[in-house]
């Protein structure tokens, strides 16, 4: 039970309870079972929102699978109920920043993506989306590619392979 315990994460108001299937009998104080709880029920109510092998936690979908945990990203806004909601994601093109600024969104979310995923297809596929949507916006293709391509080739070996077969896949499917 400790080591399902230590598995357990939390952020802010999200918890994240991997392999812990008797967990919903543990978590509140005035419960008996394993000699207590955690919370107290009278200070906050824990909604179970997803059960079985995978789940979003913060800003990753959380796979399980017979090779281990998998991450991918996960943006919320992405869902049906947020659909409506107008937000801005990026600058626009032709914002009054400089294109070195609104270019920066791409390392950013270059170095997110890196951190985030756990495989290069998820990876590939979040670089794409990206540059997919950033192209729909208006900004130059070329430069686009240029950036991506400096990005990817500055590091040696992604996901195991040379950097050069992630760029390859990526502008295989972004055309």
């Amino acid at each position: 039970m400790l080591h399902s315990l230590s598995l357990v994460c939390r952020f802010v108001d999200d918890l994240f309870v991997p392999d812990f299937p008797d967990f919903e009998n543990f978590m509140y104080l005035n419960q008996d079972s394993f000699g207590g709880g955690i919370y107290p029920k009278t200070a906050c109510e824990l909604n179970c929102t997803s059960k079985g092998f995978s789940c979003n936690f913060l800003d990753l979908t959380v796979s399980q699978s017979p090779q281990g945990l998998s991450c991918d990203i996960f943006d919320k806004r992405s869902q049906p109920e947020y659909a409506g909601i107008d937000m801005i994601r990026m600058p626009h093109v032709h914002s009054n920043i400089s294109m070195t600024a609104k270019l920066g969104v791409i390392n950013s979310q270059f170095y997110r993506f890196l951190r985030l995923c756990s495989c290069k297809k998820f990876f590939v596929f979040q670089m794409v989306n990206l540059i997919t949507f950033l192209k729909a916006k208006g900004y130059p293709f070329k430069v686009l590619l240029k950036r991506t391509r400096g990005l990817v080739l500055n590091e040696k070996f992604l996901f195991g392979i040379l950097a050069f077969g992630i760029f390859r896949m990526i502008l295989l499917r972004v055309r």
